[in-house]
């Protein structure tokens, strides 16, 4: 009887070995990477761009840029620096009070 069970064993070996072959046979997708930045409304008027190519401080309202009537300046400003990071490609992920977190995917 164990002689007849020496064939059965070796065909499930095989048939397992080959499982797992193909299973590590499929492509692997390359995970997306990212990087992030942080804009921070700091002020009446002031902004903080923090991005991995720079970090700057900007006074909105002396670049020429009007506060429309009847607007609180903190969500007036956090909408502009969100529109003007949306052109560069950012996406907003989060709204933290002042601050809002973006991310863009990088190209490598």
């Amino acid at each position: 009887m164990k002689k007849s069970n020496i064939p059965v064993t070796w065909l499930l070996m095989l048939a397992l070995l080959g499982i797992c072959w193909l299973a590590l046979a499929q492509p692997v997708t390359p995970v997306p990477r990212y990087e992030v930045a942080i804009v921070k409304w700091d002020g009446p008027d002031k902004l903080q761009f923090i991005t991995p190519q720079k970090n700057e401080t900007m006074r909105l309202f002396k670049t020429g840029v009007k506060l429309p009537e009847d607007t609180h300046d903190e969500e007036f400003c956090l909408t502009w620096a969100a529109n003007k990071m949306a052109q560069d490609g950012w996406e907003p992920l989060n709204l933290d009070g002042t601050r809002i977190f973006f991310r863009r995917q990088v190209n490598r």
